[in-house]
């Protein structure tokens, strides 16, 4: 169930808005299939496009979703296993500056993506209920499991309304 936003940091509730009252892992499923489908109908010139000078191109979003992913899972993995030590923050600016998302090829992204969604959900789906719940500190925000799976859901959807709206 879609947290309620009142418990969600108030940096992460548009991520969390970003959801439905699907289940969670029907909306993992549905959200690989929105992007793969994007990525699909993509040339590789299209893929460096920016819609503005210093705006990211469509690699460099692609490259920050899968990052952001793996940061948000691990933060899971470690908040279900009880580590009672604050999680470090991230600073998207800098992980995308230092990328190098230019670089690649974006059949090496969506692999990537994959591969990376895919540990996601089967870490996911093997969570029992009290995992679901447990709680935990990222710099001076504590939060749940299952926060963490709807920002994840969230934050990829958010960057699909920016991509069709601004991109493609």
């Amino acid at each position: 169930m879609q947290p309620n936003l009142n418990t969600v940091p108030e940096f992460y509730r548009g991520y969390v808005k970003c959801t439905n009252q699907t289940p969670l892992m029907e909306q993992f499923n549905q959200s690989t299939h929105q992007l793969s489908f994007i990525m699909d109908g993509l040339t590789e010139e299209k893929a460096d496009y920016r819609y503005l000078e210093g705006k990211w191109s469509l690699k460099e979003m692609f490259l920050h979703i899968i990052d952001t992913e793996r940061v948000f899972s691990y933060r899971a993995l470690c908040i279900s296993r009880g580590e009672r030590q604050k999680l470090p923050s991230m600073d998207q600016d800098e992980y995308v500056m230092r990328s190098e998302a230019s670089s690649r090829d974006l059949k090496s992204l969506k692999r990537e993506f994959f591969s990376v969604r895919e540990s996601t959900i089967l870490m996911f789906s093997s969570f029992s209920e009290e995992q679901w719940q447990s709680k935990g500190w990222v710099g001076p925000f504590e939060f749940t499991v299952s926060m963490l799976g709807y920002i994840i859901v969230g934050h990829l959807n958010h960057h699909v309304n920016i991509i069709e709206s601004r991109y493609i």
